[in-house]
């Protein structure tokens, strides 16, 4: 199998995991130059991590390298094309997404002791937590650095730097409600526009700026991106209570026992307040982890806070769909449409 046929069947195989895999891959099919463009993109990982020192080249690419779902920067591709630029003008826009986002895994694996990425070892486990916090530090330089030396870069990098600074004061407001279960949803809406929605923005943005396209387009794909990334976490924080735990990658109930209120558990709270006890009790050591994680699932499912996610998460796309109307149609929009309805309707 070559790499583009391999990149398709990636595509491909993602797609089936929706509710609309026949429409999924039809569109992702339908846009030129896009499963070759994905293989340059991995090329381009390789090569921006080429240069690193010894120990941090082997930890940052144990992350790049375990693979990953490629949604950022797949959004710039399209985005690129749906502004009639050449897909390969944004690779090295896609890379730096791809750089930054991982760049904040190996930091999130850290704060959160987390031992498992993608399947494999975290970073942090194999190389310590030291060199698992320099390697994203100097994912984010590099990032920077393949901003700086594009065309676009007047555009891109001050934006990239003014994301980079939401994503720190996202991880920092989390972090300062981590284990009080305190969190309201205005908290937790400020740290999914920081953590998860500004890099989907800039993502989207990106694409048009390598383009060379300025103005009205841009600033509606960063809100569509935004759009997308709101739901995008909504469904992830949605489905660590209601799905499949084999094909989650995680056991069910990771983010409270992490001492993350996310917005189904918020939720649960408003309806039953015992609940923020047991799971203070279960912060304390006081309590059993495996039966309080049980009686925490079920009140999310008995309260309705899965259904008030995924309820949101389709609102946050019908707006970022509306932004996208600005954005000429053609096979690259359709496809963004696509992935963020595929995004938001994912199965449990």
């Amino acid at each position: 199998m070559s790499r583009e046929q391999a990149i398709l069947s990636q595509l491909d195989a993602s797609a089936v995991r929706g509710d609309r895999p026949e429409k999924a891959q039809a569109v992702l099919q339908e846009v030129p130059r896009l499963a070759l463009e994905l293989a340059s993109l991995e090329e381009e990982l390789t090569r921006a991590t080429s240069d690193a020192e010894e120990t941090l080249r082997a930890a940052a690419r144990h992350l790049v390298e375990a693979g990953g779902k490629r949604i950022r920067p797949t959004v710039t591709l399209l985005a690129c094309g749906a502004c009639g630029g050449p897909l390969r003008a944004a690779v090295p826009f896609a890379c730096a997404a791809e750089l930054t986002h991982s760049a904040t895994l190996l930091h999130d694996d850290v704060i959160d002791d987390g031992p498992i990425r993608r399947g494999q070892p975290a970073s942090r486990v194999l190389w310590g937590n030291a060199v698992s916090v320099l390697s994203g530090d100097w994912l984010l330089t590099r990032a920077l650095e393949l901003v700086a030396a594009e065309p676009a870069r007047s555009a891109a990098l001050p934006a990239l730097l003014a994301t980079m600074r939401r994503l720190v004061e996202g991880e920092v407001l989390q972090l300062s409600l981590r284990g009080s279960f305190e969190a309201t949803e205005q908290d937790y809406f400020d740290v999914v526009r920081g953590k998860t929605a500004s890099l989907f923005g800039w993502s989207a943005a990106a694409g048009a700026w390598a383009a060379d396209v300025r103005g009205q387009i841009p600033e509606a794909l960063a809100e569509f991106g935004e759009g997308i990334g709101m739901a995008f976490q909504l469904v992830d924080d949605a489905l660590d209570y209601a799905a499949d735990p084999e094909l989650l990658g995680k056991r069910l109930g990771q983010d409270f026992l992490e001492g993350k209120a996310t917005l189904p558990l918020i939720r649960a709270f408003q309806q039953e307040p015992h609940v923020r006890l047991r799971l203070a009790a279960l912060v304390d050591g006081k309590d059993d982890g495996a039966a309080v994680a049980a009686e925490v699932i079920q009140a999310v499912k008995r309260t309705g806070g899965i259904e008030a996610a995924r309820k949101l998460a389709r609102e946050h796309t019908e707006a970022a769909m509306k932004a996208l109307e600005k954005v000429p149609d053609g096979p690259h929009r359709r496809a963004i449409a696509e992935a963020a309805q595929h995004l938001t309707e994912r199965a449990f």
